[in-house]
């Protein structure tokens, strides 16, 4: 179990330090952008793309029951 949490881990590290450097290639996060800014921006972030991912889960689900019929 304790492998599984490790995992778990670093998959959230992972999208944490992608959406971090996306903020930084787009120019949102600078020398004066606070740590409450970046974590605020990390979260907004999240959310979107876990949105992105509910959505292409229902089009993945919705295009395969439109085949399927």
């Amino acid at each position: 179990m304790g492998t599984f949490f490790k995992y778990v881990f670093y998959a959230i590290l992972l999208v944490v330090l992608y959406l971090v450097g996306k903020g930084i290639y787009d120019g949102a996060i600078n020398e004066q952008t606070t740590v409450g800014a970046v974590m605020e921006q990390v979260g907004d972030g999240g959310k979107q793309m876990a949105k992105d991912g509910v959505k292409a889960v229902d089009n993945a689900v919705n295009g395969i029951e439109k085949k399927s019929e």
